[in-house]
């Protein structure tokens, strides 16, 4: 009977280490779990701030950008006669001498406009 108890006894005291064994590696697991979570937080920090610096960059090297070179609003010379020219050719297709009247207008328009760019300097 002794040596039963003596058994179960041993066994007790295995089962008792095993436990102590099993808490000391949860433990270490929640230790290490929380330096996990905290470094993530410094890496997400770390994104967040890299994210708006480049966001800044970027927008600033954009309206340096819009602001060195200036925007030009170019209106094509005698559009309207060029549209008319063009339907007129694509109606008359093969008859371009019946465009002539237009197609006077047009570079007489046109020469005047370059006329005008060289008078004014521009």
């Amino acid at each position: 009977m002794k040596t039963d108890d003596e058994r179960l006894m041993v066994q007790l005291y295995r089962m008792e280490v095993k436990a102590h064994q099993l808490e000391e590696r949860e433990k270490e697991l929640r230790k290490r779990d929380a330096l996990y979570k905290e470094h993530v937080t410094k890496l997400e920090k770390k994104c967040t701030e890299f994210y708006k610096v480049t966001a800044e960059s970027f927008q600033k090297g954009k309206e340096d950008t819009h602001n060195r070179f200036a925007r030009v609003d170019i209106q094509p010379v005698c559009g309207d006669l060029q549209g008319q020219i063009l339907k007129c050719y694509r109606e008359n297709t093969g008859k371009t001498l019946s465009c002539s009247t237009i197609a006077s207008a047009y570079m007489q328009c046109v020469d005047n406009a370059k006329k005008n760019k060289l008078s004014t300097g521009g």
